[in-house]
């Protein structure tokens, strides 16, 4: 059978004059919630299914998108806080339970035949993991929802204290998905890595970690990024592709 990736991908949106390739889709989620998708078609039988960060809607997710459908991986770009009214700051992402990812994946397969992979990153793996689960309760037997891409996740429940081990929210004992952790080097977050991806394989996760040299968390939209960071933000439809074809040698015989 050939891998088929569906891939929720970044919270980001822009202009239609700026990136003609997308379309805008309004769904409605229930409880009278109602959210923009942008869409990346593709004739593939990958779709990426994805949320931001705290930092809000980004430029390089979008074009990322427009790349990666050219070569074929279909991209869904949701707006989570938008569809709540939420300002853009970690306790906004963080609040969120997970209910619109879970929607958001069963609106997916209701209207796809193809594989879905959530992608998210920073605080936006919060919701992401949260929903992934939700969705697994509610359809144990269904196997579209092939795993999880996180750049920098920020899953932690508190922040560190010195001398203190890191304590992570639930939902990450909980996950039970193939996950590619993206995880720049030059970010304290680099030391805890480890943990993260033991604490979630300790949770019955298939983790893998790609380090990403000579970077720091949110590489790929920083006003002050420097060359090193600009180099690996072109980068961006490549490290994605690598990392869904990790998926793809995770994926159980």
């Amino acid at each position: 059978m050939p891998y088929r990736l569906v891939l929720l991908l970044s919270l980001f949106l822009l202009a239609p004059a700026v990136y003609a390739e997308a379309e805008i889709e309004r769904i409605r989620l229930g409880d009278g919630i109602d959210m923009d998708l942008r869409r990346f078609s593709a004739g593939g039988d990958t779709l990426l299914l994805g949320f931001p960060c705290d930092l809000g809607l980004g430029r390089a997710e979008a074009q990322a998108g427009e790349v990666l459908s050219r070569r074929g991986i279909e991209v869904w770009m949701a707006d989570l806080l938008g569809a709540h009214f939420l300002p853009i700051a970690p306790s906004s992402m963080r609040s969120l339970e997970g209910r619109e990812v879970a929607r958001l994946i069963r609106h997916a397969v209701e209207t796809t035949d193809k594989r879905i992979i959530l992608i998210a990153s920073g605080y936006g793996a919060v919701p992401a993991l949260r929903g992934a689960r939700i969705w697994q309760a509610e359809r144990p037997e269904d196997t579209r929802l092939g795993g999880a891409i996180l750049f920098y996740p920020m899953l932690n429940a508190s922040n560190p204290q010195p001398g203190q081990p890191m304590d992570y929210l639930p939902v990450v004992h909980q996950t039970r998905l193939p996950i590619v952790i993206m995880q720049p080097t030059n970010t304290p977050a680099r030391f805890w890595v480890d943990k993260l991806r033991q604490t979630l394989a300790q949770g019955g996760s298939r983790v893998r970690v790609e380090l990403l040299p000579g970077v720091r968390g949110h590489f790929y939209d920083r006003e002050d990024a420097t060359e090193a960071e600009r180099a690996m933000a072109r980068r961006l439809p490549e490290l994605v592709e690598q990392a869904l074809q990790q998926l793809k040698q995770m994926e159980a015989p």
